[in-house]
């Protein structure tokens, strides 16, 4: 197991029991800021988390009794309180989009089918080696998003403050399913190439499954061929603030390393943010805007302090 592991991470894990209002009206045809190909890229992915979250759960349930660790227990007891959780408000969410004739219950169906046929096929060892690849994905969308709070400006406040402690939380659990995967397979070389099949099995299910379901959801809203809408979504993926191109370049590839923890990327400051201000006013929207005026903040002095050294290097080549 990591050494990161032992020392961050585990306190984080916080079960909330949090209801939200997922309606027709929280809930919106187009939700994600009234765009169509942004709004069915996430529904691409959120679609399946009821089903995806039991699974992930299930992974970790068969694997306690092989959990020596008593902090990697008890981390994977909170995890799966905490996905049980996720599980029950993303059903409201997918039941609102479906009361709009947005076909979420048809995707939904698509991935239950190939995860029984995964469980059915796989051993318990790549069962887990899987879950851990889609926590880790599930952990670095998350992180994007909680840098770019500004992204939902126009998404409904009350599916927002769901989506943002939902990214909290898989934030604080990011690396359990790692470390019961660590655990149980007893790790070393062996443990290592089980890591990265699952990876591999991951990202070939995945993939496909998410750009086919957007195709599919697009094509049923007749929105296929809205050009304008699939530009937006490109420049937010791959340009400004280029989510895919940060979740490849900073996260994905490191994963593949030998010595690689989850919490190798150490993001609790931003996650601490949202806690404290909830914890504080037990208010999921408070907590939200406490966020967004953090990295907001952030930004900003990121901002100046790269201005500020522009003008110094100016300066400096003038007075040469």
């Amino acid at each position: 197991m990591g050494e990161l592991a032992r020392s961050i991470g585990y306190e984080e894990v916080i079960p909330r029991d949090l209801h939200f209002r997922m309606n027709t009206e929280t809930v919106t045809r187009h939700w994600f800021n009234g765009d169509p190909w942004m709004t069915h890229w996430m529904n691409a992915i959120l679609a399946a988390v009821p089903d995806g979250e039991r699974w992930v759960m299930n992974s970790a349930r068969i694997q306690l009794d092989n959990l020596k660790d008593p902090e990697v227990r008890q981390a994977a007891i909170n995890f799966c309180k905490q996905e049980r959780i996720h599980a029950r408000e993303h059903d409201e969410m997918n039941k609102a989009c479906v009361e709009h004739g947005v076909p979420i219950d048809v995707v939904e169906r698509v991935f239950t089918r190939i995860r029984t046929s995964l469980q059915g096929s796989l051993s318990p060892d790549m069962q887990c080696s899987i879950a851990a690849a889609f926590e880790h994905f599930t952990a670095i969308i998350s992180s994007v998003m909680l840098e770019n709070p500004d992204l939902f400006d126009e998404t409904d406040p009350e599916l927002r403050a769901m989506l943002f402690w939902h990214f909290v939380e898989e934030t604080e659990h990011k690396g359990v399913s790692f470390d019961v995967f660590v655990e149980a397979s007893g790790g070393g070389l062996s443990g290592y190439f089980k890591r990265v099949g699952g990876m591999g099995l991951a990202v070939a299910v995945g993939v496909p499954i998410m750009v086919g379901n957007q195709a599919y959801l697009l094509y049923k809203d007749g929105q296929l061929t809205n050009w304008r809408s699939a530009i937006r979504m490109s420049d937010k993926l791959f340009v400004r603030p280029g989510i895919f191109t940060r979740i490849f370049a900073s996260h994905f590839l490191p994963y593949f390393s030998p010595d690689f923890h989850p919490w190798d990327d150490d993001n609790r400051e931003v996650i601490r943010v949202w806690k404290r201000a909830y914890d504080k006013s037990k208010d999921t929207h408070k907590a939200f805007d406490a966020l967004k005026a953090w990295t907001l903040r952030r930004r900003q002095s990121v901002n100046g302090s790269s201005a500020e050294s522009s003008g110094a290097k100016r300066k400096l080549a003038i007075a040469h």
